[in-house]
């Protein structure tokens, strides 16, 4: 495996790339959905300064994860473990597409790994930052269609075998390529509310009764021997 940085030669054509120093190749077309889900869904309200004006950043956060399948870069190690989530509403007038963009930041701080950043539609939008405030919205499910790589020997895998999808690589071959894809369905819901179990009758009580029920019984039983071999003795008598 290359690692992140050094210089090596991509070469791209019909889908297929190849990377300088990694074996195999990696190919797009897959004909399979990449499916996401994410938890700790928070708003967070704020503005950026953006070519000299103050435009209005309010966002919404969250860990995404694939669901049944991997993310890795390719001509890199290491897998994706927890993906930062960051939804933002279109542009005015983008209005129709919920459009995803997944990536990889270098660096060492907290910004640093695997993102994912989804641009919805301002209605799609603005029904999810209600139901995130109310907490109707906890856990977020996506699935869409991406640029995204596969090893070429997965290209053809079967519906249902987890695959390893992988960011490209720069021209350069230095650095991990976005990939951009168009989200087809967007749902959310809250977390079912955890059913209490029932407290558990002490059975102790019952047992104990029961016992003594046993117990009563036995000697009654005792007591009619008794009587009857007395009454056998007198009739004797």
């Amino acid at each position: 495996m290359v690692e992140t940085g050094a210089m090596r030669q991509v070469v791209m054509t019909q889908g297929v790339m190849t990377i300088e120093g990694v074996t195999g190749r990696f190919a797009q077309g897959l004909g399979r959905h990449l499916r996401l889900s994410a938890t700790g869904l928070r708003l967070v309200r704020g503005f950026a300064r953006r070519d000299g004006r103050l435009d209005d950043d309010t966002r919404i956060l969250g860990r995404a994860s694939l669901i049944g399948d991997s993310l890795n870069r390719a001509g890199a190690s290491g897998e994706a473990s927890e993906i930062a989530l960051t939804i933002r509403p279109l542009a005015t007038g983008e209005d129709g597409r919920i459009l995803l963009l997944l990536g990889f930041r270098e660096g060492e701080d907290e910004a640093a790994g695997f993102f994912a950043e989804v641009f919805a539609a301002s209605g799609v939008f603005e029904a999810l930052r209600t139901d995130v405030l109310s907490g109707a919205a906890q856990v977020l499910s996506l699935s869409a269609t991406t640029s995204l790589w596969v090893r070429e020997n997965e290209r053809d895998a079967v519906p249902g075998m987890p695959v390893a999808w992988h960011l490209g690589l720069e021209a350069d071959g230095r650095r991990s390529a976005p990939a951009r894809g168009l989200i087809e369905t967007l749902d959310w819901h809250g977390t079912a509310a955890p059913v209490t179990p029932a407290p558990a009758h002490d059975e102790e009580p019952f047992e104990a009764s029961a016992d003594l029920l046993a117990r009563i019984n036995w000697s009654l039983k005792q007591v009619v021997l008794v009587l009857v071999f007395l009454l056998i003795v007198v009739a004797l008598k």
